[in-house]
């Protein structure tokens, strides 16, 4: 195998591990310090974030489907495998991103809705912020670290692609 097959693969291992390690730094925060509250604002830019993701996905895995790359792939088995990972990566990420949406739309109406059956029971009234528990910040953050790594995988395959290395 090539230096250069090398340090691909060796680069895509460190890259598509960054954002795992911002969910963990993210995870720990929320543990130590509390920082698991979320409001509709945060919700909201989180969201537009993952709808994001899935728009850019689509779009490369159409252009990937509809390109001429399909007509090289049978050139070269290095177009070939890498359009494979680059597909099922990116779709897995729009898959992800789709259990992001659901996740913290979900999880910010049951952490608002816990703050406000707090509330009201000392007189106050409805709130506008919740905190979240440690399984709904789980199932916000796995899926979001998994599909923000497919997608720089994916995209960086695409470009493994274009540049046949």
């Amino acid at each position: 195998m090539p230096s250069w097959t090398c340090a691909f693969y060796v680069f895509v291992a460190v890259i598509g591990t960054l954002p795992m390690l911002f969910v963990g730094f993210s995870w720990h925060e929320a543990q130590s310090r509390g920082w698991a509250w979320t409001n509709p604002d945060s919700r909201n830019m989180y969201v537009d974030a993952a709808k994001t993701l899935i728009t850019a996905s689509g779009i490369a895995v159409a252009l990937l489907a509809s390109s001429s790359v399909a007509s090289a792939r049978t050139a070269s088995t290095l177009v070939a495998f890498s359009a494979k990972v680059a597909a099922v990566c990116l779709i897995s990420c729009v898959c992800l991103s789709l259990v992001v949406i659901l996740a913290l739309l979900r999880g910010y109406e049951r952490a608002w809705s816990r703050r406000t059956e707090e509330l009201m029971k000392a007189g106050d009234g409805p709130a506008k912020e919740g905190k979240l528990n440690t399984t709904e910040l789980l199932l916000i953050l796995a899926p979001s670290g998994a599909a923000l790594s497919s997608f720089i995988v994916g995209f960086v395959f695409l470009a493994r692609i274009a540049f046949h290395f």
